[in-house]
């Protein structure tokens, strides 16, 4: 971002995992940063405003209530490479057990 110009993030992945902010970064960090993407890339991992240790087990929009949020920049990729990293994610935070859902600029 340049110049302190706010954009909205190409994607925002909602997860709800039972580990520290801490843990979430070193446990997502690697998938984000593979050095083969070569990708540029900006991540923020927050908890998540909204969070409700009730209201996140509601179906279908239970999500916007999961523990953290990471917004993703991604910059100077086609949408299909996005899409492949953003999958990765998906993929790996399932396999831990822990629930995510994302809502991307570029999911068509």
């Amino acid at each position: 971002m340049l110049d302190g110009e706010l954009r909205a993030p190409d994607c925002k992945v909602y997860v709800d995992a039972d580990v520290s902010l801490t843990e979430l970064i070193s446990l997502t960090e690697p998938v984000l940063f593979d050095p083969k993407d070569k990708l540029s890339l900006d991540v923020e991992i927050l908890n998540n405003e909204d969070y409700d240790s009730k209201r996140r087990q509601q179906f279908p929009d239970g999500f916007i209530y999961f523990r953290y949020t990471l917004d993703l920049y991604i910059s100077d990729a086609s949408d299909p490479r996005k899409a492949k990293l953003v999958t990765r994610l998906l993929e790996t935070l399932w396999r831990w057990g822990s629930p995510a859902i994302a809502a991307c600029a570029f999911e068509d």
